[in-house]
């Protein structure tokens, strides 16, 4: 039998601290607050390695296709999933036995094992689903394949008939689908094809970015909300090429894809707080006078981009499989290589953004 979340509240005692206000503010009538997961042991077997203090985890002769298709699966999958959470992002090299079929299998269990609410499945992308062979489509993958010869130049700093190069790519930082009601959870990227060099993705701690900030900075967010909309995704430029009906969620429909969300979020898996108002997806902050917004934004990536404690730069091998949580990292691609570089999307859809006054900072809660 599936072990649900709930069950392994009830057989497990949380370790991590939560910080209790004097005054607990009134949730949402939607919101319902979880305890913070904890680790069962089912991985112990497997050689895990951090890839630096903060954020990453490399796991080492791992299958996970024989993995979803055994007796202890959802055992060893949830603890995957708060293990994903925990570090922000986790790599499995050498995955060749897993499937699509396998890699969907595996972005559902991360969720449903994991406070996923049950009206949120698997993401599709309002523009982009693939093509199969057999002409088919198939809405919940997204194939990542990139033309070096016609994308690299653009990429790189030239748009349009601009000759001016661009000397900062701070701005490409960003979570999957935070322009939905129902932003993601969990994202699996199955490499298939890698160029000789380049074409790395970068990632940054959101848990770390908000453990950076001064006690009255983190407040003064908590009470701000965000609004995100993709860069010229207005409803009239799209209306006629998005995909018809939910995007993995009920709340996930119709051609408006701007939505304001809370600028710090609790990551439920977890229990710890971190900055969602940060990205390319990211319009401004709701209420604040345009200079303002722009100084909290220009701040964020500063905050990213000269703190190298942070960051991960994870360099792609073929059939590697990455997996990061959109509630503990920002990513970024890196457009510098000039070869064929082709990978298997698949995300899931979480739930709707909360900020629980119990909830804590990474830090805190592991008293460091």
């Amino acid at each position: 039998m599936a072990l649900s979340a709930t069950q392994t509240q009830t057989i497990t005692q949380p370790k991590y601290a939560f910080q209790i206000p004097e005054k607990v503010g009134v949730a949402a009538p939607s919101t319902e607050y979880h305890i913070p997961l904890q680790l069962s042991g089912a991985l112990d077997q497997y050689e895990q390695n951090d890839l630096t203090p903060i954020i990453g985890t490399q796991f080492e002769n791992i299958n996970l296709a024989e993995i979803l298709h055994s007796r202890e699966c959802d055992q060893k999958i949830r603890d995957i999933a708060i293990t994903i959470s925990r570090r922000g992002v986790c790599v499995f090299p050498k995955q060749q036995d897993l499937t699509v079929e396998d890699q969907k299998l595996l972005a559902r269990k991360l969720g449903e094992l994991t406070y996923r609410p049950h009206t949120s499945g698997l993401a599709i992308h309002p523009l982009n689903q693939t093509t199969m062979p057999d002409g088919t489509v198939d809405p919940e993958l997204t194939t990542l394949a990139r033309d070096p010869a016609k994308k690299l130049v653009k990429q790189n700093g030239f748009s349009g008939d601009s000759k001016v190069k661009k000397q900062s790519h701070a701005d490409g930082w960003h979570t999957d689908n935070s322009f939905e009601n129902v932003p993601a959870d969990y994202t699996l990227l199955h490499m298939k094809t890698t160029p000789p060099a380049g074409g790395d993705t970068l990632f940054a701690s959101a848990y770390e970015v908000y453990d950076l900030l001064s006690e009255p900075y983190q407040k003064f967010l908590e009470g701000l909300t965000a609004t995100f909309m993709p860069p010229g995704h207005k409803p009239a430029n799209i209306a006629d090429r998005m995909w018809k009906g939910p995007r993995g969620s009920p709340e996930n429909v119709g051609a408006d894809l701007r939505v304001s969300h809370r600028c710090v979020r609790t990551n439920p898996v977890t229990g710890w707080k971190y900055v969602y108002a940060m990205g390319h997806h990211m319009e401004g902050i709701d209420g604040l006078a345009d200079v303002e917004s722009k100084m909290i934004t220009e701040h964020m990536e500063r905050l990213v981009t000269e703190n190298h404690q942070l960051q991960l730069r994870v360099k792609w091998h073929p059939e590697d499989l990455t997996i990061w949580d959109n509630r503990a990292v920002y990513h970024c691609a890196t457009f510098d290589y000039a070869a064929k570089r082709v990978g298997n999307r698949i995300c899931g859809v979480g739930e709707k953004p909360y900020l629980d006054p119990r909830s804590s900072s990474r830090k805190y809660a592991l008293n460091i």
